[in-house]
């Protein structure tokens, strides 16, 4: 069995608790906080968070293999 690297058991992962809240679970604005992939490569400043189904859905993201994808500790 292959070992799956889920978003949700990510370090860089981090939970739209709001919107898990008023849709009883739901998890399509859950972002993704990893550095190489939410800052100005120019400026070097935080973009925020993107949302983890693009990225994980992307070229330049994590793509399904979660190549950036960090354990939590």
């Amino acid at each position: 069995m292959t070992d799956l690297k889920l978003c949700k058991d990510c370090k860089w992962y981090k939970k739209n608790l709001l919107e898990h809240l008023l849709t009883f679970g739901g998890d399509r604005f859950d972002t993704c906080h990893n550095p190489v992939l939410s800052r100005n490569l120019v400026t070097g400043k935080s973009n925020g968070g993107h949302f983890c189904d693009i990225m994980r859905k992307t070229y330049g993201g994590c793509g399904k293999e979660g190549k950036y994808w960090e354990a939590r500790k």
